[in-house]
């Protein structure tokens, strides 16, 4: 090792030493500042209270148009279905406002169901800030472990704690990754998961059988939350429902309504599924569209609301693209993650198992202009795989690969600072979120992460309350310890409630305690009705093939399908494949099996026509035959 080298390394030590010391202190006031905290992260046991086999479906789609249709006027409309805003309706309607929100596609259409899956802090901040000496690179990392431990409390159903390991190949890697993470630890405060340890060569080979152990030293374990981010997209709209919030997909802003003085005052939306326009009136507008931010701004800065002739480029939002790929469950330790600490771009890389396979990512790739559905490229999931071939000590196989996708992060810069000339510059990045204030009152809120959607939700809102006046008493935020739908009395033992209730498999009641949590028992509920309810998706409509699902994979049944309809607001096959269910991203050939069997119960469900039917088995047919199975296959 160098003596330049050893010298940034002890200095390096040191710092992070002192920052260690002071890291108490430091946490007691934000934590101070943030509100209350959870003091651990035990759930109170629903053993005394009785399943829920009942309840009323949520208001129709039908009747969310008609009420955006006729409603006066809404204290806040909200353009945008993805964690923030949703979360934001959330947020907004457990204060008392009435609130409309609207989604161009389906909740988690983007971004939000493309995320590496993970409720944390950011490690790799956290290395920034030490050797950057970066408050705000601290200053993100304290904020998202906190609200890391939100989301783990207020959806356990959908949230877990998983175990991190970071394997260590150099002995003098040692002392610096075991402060790193109990730096992570002490940041978190009352809010830690667990504690971080280390773990000896022999304990690492034994965790991680996969691991090629030749030079390994020691394995360094740290604690993060793990979450299915589509469903908890789509429980949030739930929620929101739930406390009286106007909630449609499938309907898009084709226009800012604007005063005389030029303020927003609503907007022309369509409804896509029947063509129809209509004006929703409201009181305040967010702008809450993530990487297309900038053309709900560009309908802003126009006098009469309307978007640009020409595709302007963005101002606010810098893309960039984060790739994916989903793997067999024996490249991961089933019940702990692998962490690549030092790729050779200098990113960091996840291994994680999720959902019975292995999640790996992510890419990092500059992108020069937003797409509704980015696609991965050969390029990229090759990157991924010479990655885990690091750590591996079989083959890494790209045949291997079940499914691939690409998302776009929204790195957010203040549209003010930008020109002509320096549109295509990175200086002014905010790499936490970005609220910006039109002269219109239009409120844009973009950037952040899954992490931390619970807090960009709030600061909106306070924002929000703080400049327009609704004429009645708001209350303050509520949503910090807020359980959200299916969470309610939840607790690790409700799968096995469900087997003794419903004489079902281990895997199925596994599959829907996890998913739907205590909403389980109203899918098991349709399942029992008939043998066809029982049916996997990709068996639906077939005669003559096994009604079990144990024939098939994935326990994603007809039941599930039916009631997603029912009470989820599934509008199209794809809907139902890679958000409702995440098979589309499990895996995609399995999935494009599904499509007709899925379509046919839709149409029949829905009422469409065969045009209809016909063009929504072609949309899902394209939609996932371009999740990386054109690549690997």
């Amino acid at each position: 090792m160098s003596r330049v080298f050893s010298s940034r390394l002890v200095k390096s030590s040191a710092y992070l030493t002192g920052l260690a010391a002071t890291a108490y202190a430091t946490n007691t006031y934000y934590l101070q500042s943030s509100g209350s905290v959870h003091n651990d992260n035990k759930f109170v046991p629903s053993t005394f209270q009785p399943l829920v086999t009942s309840k009323p479906a949520p208001p129709s789609r039908s009747d969310m148009i008609n009420k955006l249709e006729t409603t006066k006027n809404f204290d806040v409309l909200i353009i945008g279905g993805g964690a923030v805003g949703t979360g934001t309706a959330v947020d907004a309607a457990t204060r008392g406002l009435n609130v409309a929100l609207v989604e161009k596609t389906d909740f988690a259409a983007g971004t939000s169901s493309k995320s590496t899956k993970m409720a944390h802090g950011g490690v790799r901040y956290l290395e920034k800030a030490v050797f950057q000496l970066s408050k705000a690179q601290l200053d993100l990392v304290i904020e998202a472990l906190n609200e890391r431990g939100s989301i783990v409390s207020n959806a356990p159903h959908l949230a877990s704690i998983l175990p991190i390991m970071i394997p260590v190949y150099h002995y003098w890697q040692v002392p610096y990754f075991y402060v790193g993470t109990k730096l992570y630890d002490i940041f978190a405060g009352r809010q830690n998961l667990k504690s971080s340890y280390l773990l000896s060569k022999n304990s690492a080979k034994s965790i991680a059988p996969m691991l090629d152990d030749k030079d390994l030293v020691a394995g360094l374990v740290y604690h993060d939350g793990l979450f299915n981010d589509a469903r908890l997209n789509a429980t949030l709209a739930l929620t929101a429902v739930e406390n009286g919030a106007t909630v449609a997909n499938y309907v898009e802003v084709k226009q800012l309504l604007k005063s005389e003085d030029n303020k927003v005052i609503g907007a022309v939306a369509v409804d896509k599924e029947t063509g129809k326009e209509f004006q929703i009136k409201a009181t305040s507008v967010i702008n809450a569209t993530g990487p297309f931010s900038d053309k709900i701004l560009e309908m802003d800065n126009d006098p009469k609301g309307l978007p640009p002739i020409i595709e302007q480029a963005p101002k606010m939002v810098v893309p960039s693209a984060g790739v994916h790929i989903i793997l067999p469950e024996y490249y991961c330790p089933k019940d702990m993650g692998l962490l690549d600490a030092s790729t050779s771009d200098g990113r960091v890389m996840f291994f994680l198992p999720w959902q019975g396979k292995v999640l790996a990512g992510t890419t990092d790739t500059p992108q020069k202009r937003i797409t509704d559905y980015p696609v991965p490229t050969e390029e990229e999931i090759d990157d991924i795989l010479k990655e885990l071939q690091k750590y591996i000590k079989f083959p890494v196989r790209k045949e291997d690969v079940l499914s691939a996708w690409s998302g776009i992060r929204p790195l957010v810069r203040n549209p003010d600072t930008v020109t002509g000339e320096n549109t295509g510059s990175t200086q002014g990045l905010v790499r936490s979120h970005l609220i910006y204030k039109s002269v219109t009152g239009l409120l844009t809120i973009s950037g952040g992460k899954w992490t931390t959607y619970r807090e960009m939700a709030q600061e909106t809102m306070d924002n929000i309350v703080k400049d327009f006046d609704f004429g009645k008493e708001v209350k303050p935020c509520q949503t910090r310890d807020f359980t959200l739908v299916g969470g309610e009395h939840y607790d690790d033992t409700y799968s096995s409630r469900l087997i003794q209730a419903y004489n079902v498999e281990e895997k199925i009641a596994s599959h829907l305690a996890n998913n739907y949590g205590t909403r389980a028992p109203l899918i098991l509920e349709i399942y029992k009705q008939s043998t066809e309810n029982q049916k996997p998706v990709v068996l639906a409509g077939k005669s003559g093939t096994a009604a079990s699902y144990e024939a098939y994979e994935f326990p994603f049944t007809v039941a599930e399908l039916k009631y997603s309809l029912q009470y989820e607001y599934t509008r199209t096959p794809i809907d139902f494949l890679a958000r409702r269910t995440r098979l589309a991203f499990l895996n995609a050939k399995q999935s494009l099996e599904a499509v007709d069997g899925v379509t046919e119960i839709m149409a029949k469900e829905l009422k469409w026509s065969s045009s209809v039917k016909e063009q929504h088995r072609a949309d899902a047919a394209d939609y996932i035959k371009k999740m990386g199975i054109n690549q690997t296959s």
